[in-house]
């Protein structure tokens, strides 16, 4: 069960703050003997950052288009240092000293918060593409990610953590990889801030 205590959202970080908060995130990971995290991981959250830092110059004098583009590359980066905390702190199992040497923020313990109830207005869409199913649940204040699980009806494991999941800090995500013509069982999960998972009730769905 993994317990959240590093903050998992970071989309309320300014413009000029965030590529010294991801630099600073960068420097710490590297060489941390406490984390065993794949060189090609630190290396794409150092690409996402040196694109933004691009756009965010090229901003600054520009138009409209480049306004576009640096926010495009700030939501990639905020995206990816989300997922990397949420990582983070799967691999921590609770232990604040080792995650205090990652360079992100601790959570406060005023700040943790009631468990979230159970997840509704869970639903499955049809994505774009052939095998895509976009998933989505209502978000909830107290959710600190969300979890989305699915498994082929003709194999549905008896325990649901050993069902396939997606793990996500939006409510919504799309997920590709479904066979044609296959019914799916699905779910949608919070977890809370004390690495509790509330599930919700099943979809089933037919891929395409």
């Amino acid at each position: 069960m993994a317990i959240l205590e590093l903050v998992t959202s970071h989309s309320d970080l300014k413009d000029k703050e965030i590529s010294p908060f991801t630099g600073n995130v960068i420097l710490q990971l590297t060489g941390n003997k406490l984390f065993t995290l794949p060189e090609e991981r630190i290396a794409r959250i150092k690409t996402c950052k040196d694109d933004y830092d691009i756009k965010y110059i090229l901003s600054m004098e520009g138009g409209k288009a480049e306004i576009i583009k640096k926010n495009e590359a700030k939501t990639t980066l905020v995206t990816e240092l989300n997922e990397m905390a949420i990582e983070l702190c799967i691999m921590a199992k609770g232990d604040r000293e080792k995650l205090a040497t990652t360079g992100f923020a601790l959570i406060k313990s005023t700040e943790r918060g009631k468990e979230p109830p159970k997840p509704t207005n869970f639903k499955v869409e049809y994505g774009v593409n052939e095998g895509s199913l976009v998933f989505s649940v209502k978000a909830h204040t107290n959710a600190r990610f969300y979890v989305f699980l699915f498994t082929p009806v003709n194999s549905i494991p008896s325990d649901l953590t050993a069902w396939p999941q997606v793990s996500s800090t939006s409510s919504r995500k799309e997920i590709e990889g479904f066979k044609h013509g296959l019914d799916y069982l699905c779910r949608a999960a919070y977890m809370g801030p004390k690495g509790k998972i509330i599930y919700s009730d099943a979809i089933s769905v037919l891929a395409r």
